[in-house]
């Protein structure tokens, strides 16, 4: 912990222009993953008794009896996945918890440990279907999570899933962290510059015979603009305008203007044009480009004194020195929470416990009084059998006979039809 704080103060400030020519090297430091003291967890002695293959067969053999599962045992079993022999169980038993009652009780500490799961095993496909997929799997990224997923991604060139992350935190409406929004605006751009294949979940399976489904009534169709974008050049020109909310400089204008292009709102993007004019503001080239060239807004652009900027260098400076001033604090507080959730996980399982054990006894109970009242009736039959007789007779009466089931068939007048008069 010391050695990881102590590397934390001095922070390295490293050669921006360096990153943008050469992504093989990450912006944060070894120390910001804290890759230690995650590991650390495999230390407590629940994870280190625990069966993962005996504990998924369980979890599953309950969901399917009572469609339910706990909340605390998905956290051991998200935390105690170490090889990729069972991730697939794992996002299995993390859509199961969606689907049951218990969903609102779930730990803080399962998304971080499923997220660490599939990048640590390479599964970033699945990892990204599952993120955007927040319905059925429910997992949403903090800033220390998406400062660390991004990283990572810039490291290894993969500026979709950059996106995608960057993304998930403009739909969350968070962008507050300095290191969270540069990094943002670092992949979006590298994005547009190198569009690839955004991923889209799968859709289902058509049926083979056609399956007609009564409603009450059809919906119209409704664009919230929001959770229901689907295009991705208009979710990366939103996570722009988001990213460069109140930020006046040239960069940040020009990355604006183009997301309010790219996202649909040519009007704004006009506005903001105007009011680069009226300020005497100068966009970059280099950003303005990115634009296609059919876009009226592009004629706008066109009447302004444009500069040219080595966007990377500057976009990627940015980020650097963000990771400078906060990565001291990121530290600290993961590491503090790192400890928080094992305290979570430990408290939530004894409190499972007692609510075991209580149900187990209030079981007994009622299997004791059952069987006294079996032994009561019993013991005092003859003194009670007119009131037993008395009982059998008025609970046959309650039941229908065949008898009259038949007479209510052979009575049964279906309604008149009539045809509708039409004016």
């Amino acid at each position: 912990m010391f050695k990881i704080l102590s590397s934390a103060v001095r922070p390295r400030v490293l050669n921006a222009c360096n990153y943008a020519k050469n992504c093989k090297r990450t912006f944060l430091s070894q120390a910001y993953y804290c890759n230690e003291i995650w590991e650390d967890r495999l230390s407590s002695p629940i994870l280190q008794k625990v069966n993962l293959d005996i504990l998924y067969y369980e979890l599953d053999q309950r969901f399917q009896k009572t469609r339910r599962i706990s909340p605390v045992d998905v956290d051991i079993f998200a935390n105690a996945v170490k090889d990729e022999l069972f991730v697939d169980e794992l996002l299995d038993l993390v859509y199961k918890l969606r689907l049951s009652q218990d969903t609102g009780n779930a730990l803080n500490s399962t998304t971080h440990a499923v997220i660490r799961a599939l990048v640590n095993q390479g599964r970033v496909k699945d990892l990204l279907l599952a993120i955007d997929d927040r319905l059925n799997y429910g997992l949403f990224l903090d800033d220390y999570t998406a400062n660390l997923l991004m990283d990572k991604f810039w490291k290894s060139k993969d500026f979709v899933a950059g996106s995608v992350i960057a993304s998930q935190m403009m739909l969350q409406e968070d962008f507050k962290h300095p290191v969270t929004i540069n990094l943002a605006l670092l992949h979006c751009y590298n994005y547009l510059l190198n569009p690839g294949e955004w991923p889209q979940v799968p859709p289902p399976e058509e049926p083979e015979e056609e399956v007609k489904v009564r409603v009450k009534y059809v919906r119209n169709p409704y664009d919230d603009e929001h959770f229901d974008l689907k295009e991705p050049r208009k979710i990366v020109g939103k996570t722009l305008m988001a990213a460069t909310k109140n930020r006046d400089d040239s960069l940040h204008q020009s990355l604006r203007i183009i997301g309010l292009t790219l996202f649909g709102k040519e009007d704004l993007a006009k506005k903001e044009v105007e009011n680069c004019k009226n300020k005497n503001l100068k966009l970059i080239k280099e950003v303005v480009e990115v634009l296609p060239e059919d876009l009226p807004v592009r004629q706008d652009l066109a009447q302004l004194p444009l500069v040219s900027e080595d966007v990377q260098s500057v976009l990627a400076k940015q980020v650097v020195e963000s990771v400078a001033i906060t990565s001291e604090k990121d530290i600290a507080n993961q590491c503090d929470l790192f400890r928080r959730w094992e305290n979570e996980r430990m408290q939530a399982l004894e409190e499972q416990k007692k609510r075991l054990l209580t149900a187990e006894r209030l079981a007994e109970i009622e299997k004791l009084k059952r069987s006294l009242k079996e032994k009561e009736e019993k013991l005092w039959f003859f003194e009670n059998e007119e009131n037993i007789e008395v009982t059998i007779e008025e609970n046959a009466a309650l039941l229908p006979t065949k008898q009259a089931e038949k007479t209510l068939e052979e009575n049964y007048v279906p309604p008149e039809v009539q045809s509708r008069k039409t004016t």
